[in-house]
């Protein structure tokens, strides 16, 4: 009689639950539209952040390709969640009718016996999980309610057979969690873990596995399952069991656990002897097994049905919110990394451009000291020279001032490149230490640059060499032309003269060597200075486009950095609004249901 009533019962609450459906589908439905205008105002921003990006004077080709694909990724996910929603809404909407309940279990823990017992079956199915493909999800029903059995944990062979599973999972409103009572398995709690974060009620059945045979008696059967339902001992497994909550975060201490001898109550079910039927069925708890299923529907079951449409809304939102704001998190980290080694690099500048002008000052410093040492042998050996010039440009040829500037600007170029090569290994060193510290904190994100790909530009800056030649070509034309208003004294003036004007004949030839030695110094002097001149443009020159260059970059893309930070950040506030009027919606239909 007991058994009818609560049959009668469960039907009259199902019927009750497809009115709740149409309230629960017209709750989400109406998110789902509120939920499109905020994600597509989400795209507009990720755009007009690719948008500035690409106008930059400064944009660099292979950092564009690289964020445009990121930012690609971005829109992608926002596309993804708004067609989750509406697919997943649409096929609720045509179930509103079916009560869901969705079986979960490792390989061979029992599911098959539990739907022959449910189905009272033949049995054709027991034994055949391990044989059966990833692929196979059947269903059946049970007093009205739609069983749904996905493959055994470990029967998943890949991402898409996993995926099928959890799908079914997501558009259930009851979840049957099967285990045994050997030593619960990490993967069991890994799949457990998944379905808790799905919000899903559940009911977690542990199938006491005892050995029977044909050959055994009544008597010895009944005792060795007895003794295997010792509470003590299945306590302790089920406590087992909870521990592994501690690893994902979670508590599942509310979570009810039914303990359940399958084989047992399939045996009795398909047993003649009357009396095997009876004691079977009695030591199995089978009964209570259905009790707890149908006393679950029947006080909860309207509220879980209103629940599982809003959940195919709020559970996108809660996944959505948590990577983020922990992308956000990890972006504003990396952000703050570039712009610290901004200020580094900054730093570093002013060391290098202070000692490269010490560097460039001792080098003119050199020449100007190396041609006033061959002037005073030059001036008494070519002061009577009306060749002077040529011979003049020819000891300035062999000082080989051209090869000196080029190696001093090559080698400050190689400082340079030092430099840059230093700071991006920092920079993508600190950037993967970054990742990896909050990953440890099950950050589970992707990076929104690779170091390894984005600061390959620093390899373009390096590889732009400057026209090092052409710094000193003013040099050789200048040699070229000779001091100018050098006027050498004529060897006719000079000699063949008589006594009487010897005098007068030195004091030429020291006016002369006078004269050769001031414009020699003179000359030396302008060349040096305009040397100077020519030598500290081109290292401004490789400071602007190599140091400067690099700083600019880093500003653009921690800019970058900090812009999608912020997108996410505001993204994720925007969800929760929308979820907290989600709640307040599931909350005032729980108070509803409780006044009734």
């Amino acid at each position: 009689m007991r058994k009818h009533h609560r049959k009668d019962r469960l039907k009259k609450v199902l019927n009750e639950c497809k009115k709740t459906a149409k309230i629960g589908y017209r709750i989400a439905s109406t998110q789902e539209k509120n939920l499109r205008e905020t994600l597509s105002k989400a795209k507009e921003k990720v755009s007009s952040t690719l948008i500035g990006y690409n106008s930059s004077p400064c944009k660099d080709p292979k950092t564009s390709e690289q964020l445009e694909n990121q930012l690609k990724e971005i829109h992608d996910a926002i596309n993804g969640l708004s067609s989750v929603f509406n697919e997943d809404l649409q096929n609720l909407r045509e179930n509103l009718k079916t009560f869901s309940v969705t079986l979960f279990g490792r390989t061979m823990a029992g599911k098959s016996t539990l739907m022959e017992i449910l189905t009272e079956g033949d049995g054709t199915s027991i034994g055949k999980g391990a044989q059966r493909t990833t692929r196979d999800i059947r269903q059946y029903v049970w007093n009205g309610l739609t069983i749904t059995d996905v493959p055994g944990i470990g029967a998943f062979e890949g991402e898409d057979d996993e995926q099928k599973a959890f799908e079914a999972a997501k558009k259930a409103d009851l979840v049957l969690f099967l285990i045994t009572d050997d030593a619960p398995q990490a993967a069991e709690a890994e799949c457990f873990s998944r379905i808790v974060n799905l919000g899903k009620p559940i009911i977690c059945i542990m199938n006491v596995k005892a050995a029977m045979s044909e050959e055994k008696s009544l008597k010895l059967a009944l005792r060795d399952i007895n003794n295997r339902f010792d509470m003590k001992r299945l306590n302790k497994i089920r406590d087992q069991f909870l521990c592994f909550s501690e690893q994902f975060g979670q508590t599942w201490n509310h979570i009810p656990f039914v303990y359940v001898h399958l084989k047992s109550a399939y045996m009795s079910q398909n047993s003649d002897d009357v009396e095997k039927k009876e004691r079977f069925h009695e030591i199995s708890k089978i009964d209570y097994l259905k009790e707890q299923i149908i006393n679950q529907v029947c006080s909860k079951g309207q509220f879980y049905r209103i629940k599982t449409f809003v959940d195919i809304i709020s559970n996108p939102i809660l996944e959505s919110m948590e990577k983020l704001l922990k992308q956000s998190q990890i972006n504003s980290g990396q952000g703050r990394t570039l712009l610290t080694k901004k200020r580094d690099l900054f730093k570093r500048k002013k060391g290098f451009v202070d000692n490269g002008k010490n560097q460039i000052e001792d080098f003119i410093t050199e020449i100007k000291d190396d041609l006033y040492d061959e002037i005073e042998l030059f001036v008494e050996e070519h002061f009577d020279d009306k060749n002077a010039n040529d011979e003049w440009n020819k000891v300035i040829m062999n000082r080989g001032v051209d090869e000196k500037c080029q190696e001093l600007l090559k080698s400050f170029n190689e400082e340079i490149n030092k430099e840059i090569n230093e700071i991006s290994r920092e920079i993508t060193s600190e950037m993967n230490f970054f990742v990896s510290i909050e990953n440890m904190k099950n950050l589970h994100m992707n990076k929104i640059f690779d170091g390894k790909k984005v600061w390959n530009w620093s390899s373009i800056i390096i590889s732009s060499g400057l026209s090092i030649a052409s710094c000193i070509a003013f040099f050789a034309g200048s040699v070229a032309t000779g001091p100018l208003g050098w006027v050498t004294l004529a060897t006719s003036v000079i000699g063949g003269v008589g006594a009487f004007l010897f005098k007068s004949r030195e004091k030429k030839e020291d006016e002369a060597r006078k004269k050769l030695r001031s414009q020699l110094k003179e000359y030396v002097d302008k060349v040096c200075n305009n040397l100077k001149k020519q030598v500290e443009k081109q290292f401004n020159t490789l400071v602007s486009e190599k140091i400067d260059g690099l700083m600019e970059e880093m500003g653009k893309i921690h800019a970058i950095f900090f812009q999608l930070a912020d997108t996410q950040r505001n993204l994720a506030w925007e969800l929760n609004n929308h979820l907290l009027k989600l709640n307040n919606q599931i909350l005032t239909e729980a108070i509803r249901m409780l006044s009734v």
